[in-house]
């Protein structure tokens, strides 16, 4: 059996040139896929992008830019974890895309 991601890991996926940061959560990531935001070394100001700084991870987190990732049909593997209160504001900056007028 597969060991999925959790929400808040940072991955690399093959034959995509920068790291991700895994938003869904563990519950959806048991069937294999995952969503995720690009991490970034460099991106403008906006509310969307969000830095994050961790052991094991610096950069920025594009955070409109999710995308679905099948994890059945690529290989992957996790290379770092983001705390709490990072995965926090992302998954705020996230929803907040989302809300109602």
């Amino acid at each position: 059996m597969v060991n999925f991601p959790n929400q808040g890991d940072i991955v690399s996926i093959k034959d995509i040139n920068f790291r991700l940061l895994v938003v869904s959560t563990r519950f959806f990531n048991e069937n294999g896929g995952i969503i995720a935001c690009p991490v970034m070394k460099v991106a403008t100001v906006s509310p969307l992008h969000i830095a994050i700084d961790s052991s094991d991870t610096t950069g920025i987190i594009i955070c409109e830019q999710m995308k679905y990732f099948n994890l059945h049909q690529r290989s992957f593997r996790v290379t770092g974890r983001i705390n709490l209160y990072q995965m926090m504001d992302i998954s705020d900056a996230i929803q907040g895309i989302f809300e109602y007028i």
